[in-house]
């Protein structure tokens, strides 16, 4: 109401000046209307930069706590699957027959759709271009991983929880130490899954770094094999 009533008051002003022909008033009248209008519209898009700017950053952290607990989860299970792999090779080596090792998680089996969520709320254009690339590229490689996971996981329950509690023996060759080739298929299938875990946990620790900087980058983490300029490289974990 107070910006009507001031717009009414310039025009009145204008137009007795006009009536006046005093020309220099109109024309200080009509720049203190222009630089009006250049002040507001400036104000306008600093506080929607603003407003932009936090938005952002609030899909940052969401996305960096979002790969740092994905880093924790996948570690826990490399480090399980590592654990159980290598005690199923020394009971082997011993002579023993044990059953073919399996790994199972709680809860589901497939992370959660985060970037999914991201882009339901168009809140992807936040991001320059190879930013949003690699972060499409990451979460794409990350839900066919899980699928991998599930793949792995329902021939655990239908060809090898039923006859865990029986003899070991229906596992192997007839007579022999070798596991039948459906079981060993299995527990090759888990290395590569533990293999790719560890693939993702380098490009997350890439994405976390890229997210947190002050800068963006032309390239993306797959292509620089997950090192970024300025970027320490990750110390290899000793094998158990």
């Amino acid at each position: 109401m107070r910006k009507d009533f001031a717009s009414n008051m310039t025009i009145q002003r204008i137009l007795r000046h006009l009536v006046a022909q005093n020309w220099f008033a109109v024309c200080i009248e009509l720049v203190v209307v222009v630089i009006g209008v250049f002040v507001g519209i400036q104000v306008a898009n600093w506080n929607e930069g603003r407003l932009e700017a936090t938005r952002k950053q609030q899909v940052v952290e969401a996305l960096i706590t979002d790969l740092k607990d994905s880093i924790g989860v996948q570690q826990q299970m490399v480090d399980g699957i590592d654990s159980g792999l290598s005690e199923w090779e020394r009971s082997h080596a011993r002579g023993d027959k044990p059953a073919p090792y399996f790994f199972r998680i709680d809860g589901s089996d497939k992370a959660p759709n985060t970037w999914g969520t991201i882009q339901q709320m168009q809140l992807v254009d936040l991001f320059d271009p190879s930013t949003l690339f690699d972060l499409t590229f990451y979460y794409s490689e990350l839900d066919g991983v899980g699928e991998k996971y599930i793949r792995y996981v329902s021939f655990v329950e239908n060809s090898v929880l039923p006859h865990a509690e029986g003899s070991s023996e229906i596992f192997y060759v007839g007579g022999t130490s070798n596991l039948k080739p459906v079981y060993r298929a299995n527990m090759e299938r888990l290395k590569e899954y533990r293999d790719e875990s560890k693939r993702l946990m380098r490009w997350e620790h890439c994405l976390v770094y890229r997210l947190q900087a002050d800068r963006t980058f032309d390239t993306t983490c797959l292509r620089k094999n997950f090192v970024l300029d300025g970027m320490a490289k990750p110390k290899a974990k000793p094998m158990p």
